[in-house]
């Protein structure tokens, strides 16, 4: 399972970190990235660490570490929450 981390920074400050940490073994290993999400309760984006750090918040900027994109529901979420999202290269 890939380790993803999702930092919120407003106004210069880190206000949330989180990461999309769960149970081994996952359902989904062996498949690609992006896919088989339905087999595993903790692999749906509720539990997306870019989903979890912005709940609750409004504005500032996400950067999500470990991996090369995010997915439609997450981005909704962090343009929802009116926050812009960059993703920095492993």
């Amino acid at each position: 399972m890939r380790k993803v981390i999702a930092i919120v920074v407003q106004n210069g400050l880190v206000v949330a970190h989180t990461t999309n940490d769960h149970p081994t073994p996952c359902k989904r290993e062996g498949f690609p990235s992006g896919e088989g999400y339905e087999l595993c309760k903790y692999c749906q984006y509720e539990n997306h660490a870019e989903y979890k750090a912005v709940k609750g918040l409004t504005g500032g900027t996400v950067y999500l570490i470990g991996h090369t994109y995010a997915c439609e529901p997450c981005k909704k979420a962090v343009k929802d929450a009116g926050m812009e999202l960059v993703i920095v290269p492993e």
